[in-house]
């Protein structure tokens, strides 16, 4: 999802405000800073200057949202909590992370076990879901929200913020539905022939499903279904 729409989170406006997919090319070995987690430079878009000293991670943007999407992309707890650990990790261990967060949702193998690691980090669980984003004149983002836990409005200023957008079906997907006679949910998705007895195959023999078409999910999960198709080729 592109956040652009949700204004109070100035994604476009400020230069270090992130999406999860520009945060996984800049710490990615082929990225534009060779894996080096940089900020940007306020003037220059292009350049890069020096590591975040802090760094907060917005769960559920345009997720578990009546406004947007009301279900829950599924990923995004666990790629937040890995972001925290590169953070910790490339920039040193005494940059601040905070991560925003509504519910953690570490259903996988191992899931929970990674969760109380990088806790052990050092990185700030924040109960609540941020509200806005400001910016003054040297660059320094205000994140405001709410603590749940504490029940109290909250305040943290970072270098750097990462936004956890929703994964939401293709545009498209109507006129695909249309062509392949396959169902179609209400969240955009498309729908599988049974959920238990026959969880990838669809009404149109030959045309089964595989991966975040039919709804958000993570790269197990999509190996194992995409497995599961080609058993029943």
């Amino acid at each position: 999802m592109n956040p652009a729409k949700m204004t109070q989170y100035g994604y476009g406006k400020y230069r270090n405000v992130f999406t999860n997919i520009e945060f996984e090319r800049l710490s990615n070995a082929t990225g534009p800073t060779a894996g080096k987690l940089r900020k940007r430079d306020l003037k220059d878009p292009l350049k890069f200057t020096d590591p975040p000293k802090s760094v907060a991670i917005l769960h559920c943007i345009g997720s578990r949202d009546q406004n947007y999407h009301e279900y829950c992309s599924r990923t995004c707890c666990m790629y937040a909590l890995k972001y925290a650990h590169l953070l910790k990790d490339k920039c040193g261990h005494d940059t601040e992370i905070y991560n925003f967060y509504i519910d953690m949702r570490c259903f996988g193998k191992g899931y929970e076990e990674f969760y109380k690691k990088v806790q052990a980090e050092g990185v700030k669980m924040i109960r609540g879901k941020a509200g806005s984003i400001t910016e003054d004149e040297n660059g320094i983002l205000t994140v405001k929200g709410e603590d749940t836990l504490s029940n109290r409005l909250i305040e943290v200023k970072v270098d750097m913020v990462i936004l956890c957008t929703a994964m939401e079906a293709r545009p498209d997907a109507p006129d695909v539905m249309r062509k392949f006679g396959i169902g179609i949910g209400q969240d955009g998705f498309f729908q599988e022939e049974h959920p238990k007895l026959a969880p990838v195959s669809t009404p149109t023999s030959g045309v089964f499903l595989a991966g975040t078409c039919q709804g958000p999910k993570d790269i197990p999960d999509t190996v194992a279904q995409a497995k599961g198709r080609r058993r029943n080729v």
